[in-house]
C-alpha cells in the first residue's frame, strides 16, 4: 500500500506540475518522457497493489488515461487531447488522496493535505531534475522554465513544513512521532524537509548563471533527499494516521 502510494504520488507530482515547463519551451519529446515516466510509476502501483490483493481499479485507469494521453499530444487543439489530458490530472490528484486515504487511515482532509503537499513536492523537484537533463539534449533552450520549477519546489516544500507542522501540533502525535519514532522522524525531516530548503540556494545560484549542468547534480541530490523524506513520511504517516 505505501509503496502504491508513493508510486503514485510521483507519478501524478510529474504530470500535474508539467505545464509549468511549458510545451513550447520543452517540446513534445520531454512530454512524451514524462507520459511514459508517470505511466510506468502508475503501472508499477497497479502491481503493488495486486500483489498486496487490493483494488487496482485507480491505477488501471491512471494507465489508460496515460496512453490516451500519450497517443493524441500530437494534436493539441483537438477536443480529445484537451479532455483526456483534464481528466487525467484530476484524476491523478484524485487517487493520490484516495491512496493517502488508504495506506496511512488518516480522514479525508488530512489525505488531502498530505497526499497535496507531497504530489507538489514530488513533482517539482522530479520535473526540475528531469528538465535540467533535457538542457543537455536542447541546446538554447530557455532556462526560464528551470527557474520557475526552482521556485515551486521551494513553494512546495515550505507547504510540505507547515503540513507536517500542523499534524504535530494534533494531541499525542508530537510524542508517538517524535519522541517515540524519532531516529525516523528527525531522518524524515532532516533529508525531507530540511535538506531541499538548504539546497535552495545552490540550484538557484546555478540557475541563475545558466549552468544547467551543475544544477542538474545538485537536483540529483535534492531527489534523493525528498524521496527517502517521502518514503519515511508514508510509514510515520500510517503510524500517526496524520501526514507527517
Amino acid at each position: 500500500m505505501l509503496l502504491a502510494l508513493f508510486l503514485i504520488d510521483t507519478a501524478a507530482g510529474l504530470y500535474v506540475f508539467l505545464p509549468i515547463v511549458g510545451r513550447r519551451n520543452a517540446g513534445v519529446k520531454f512530454y512524451r518522457l514524462i507520459y511514459i515516466v508517470a505511466g510506468a510509476l502508475s503501472l508499477g502501483a497497479l502491481a503493488a497493489l495486486a500483489l498486496a490483493h487490493r483494488p487496482v481499479i485507480g491505477p488501471a485507469v491512471l494507465v489508460l488515461l496515460t496512453v490516451v494521453v500519450y497517443a493524441t499530444l500530437g494534436r493539441p487543439k483537438r477536443l480529445t487531447f484537451r479532455v483526456s489530458a483534464a481528466l487525467l490530472g484530476i484524476a491523478y490528484v484524485a487517487a493520490g488522496v484516495w491512496q493517502w486515504h488508504l495506506a496511512t487511515g488518516a480522514s479525508l482532509p488530512w489525505s488531502a493535505a498530505g497526499s497535496i503537499a507531497s504530489i507538489a513536492l514530488l513533482g517539482s523537484v522530479n520535473d526540475a531534475m528531469l528538465l535540467g537533463h533535457w538542457y543537455l539534449v536542447v541546446r538554447g533552450m530557455s532556462i526560464d522554465p528551470l527557474k520557475r520549477l526552482t521556485h515551486v519546489t521551494l513553494v512546495a516544500v515550505i507547504v510540505r513544513v507547515i503540513v507536517v507542522a500542523a499534524s504535530l501540533a494534533m494531541p499525542g502525535t508530537w510524542y508517538e512521532i517524535a519522541i517515540r519514532e524519532g531516529i525516523f522522524f528527525w531522518m524524515r525531516a532532516g533529508w525531507g524537509l530540511i535538506g531541499p530548503i538548504a539546497l535552495y540556494p545552490m540550484v538557484w545560484g546555478t540557475v541563475k548563471i545558466r549552468s544547467t549542468m551543475a544544477a542538474t547534480g545538485i537536483l540529483y541530490v535534492d531527489v534523493v533527499a525528498v524521496v527517502i523524506g517521502e518514503v519515511l513520511a508514508g510509514w510515520l504517516s500510517a503510524l500517526a494516521h496524520l501526514p507527517v
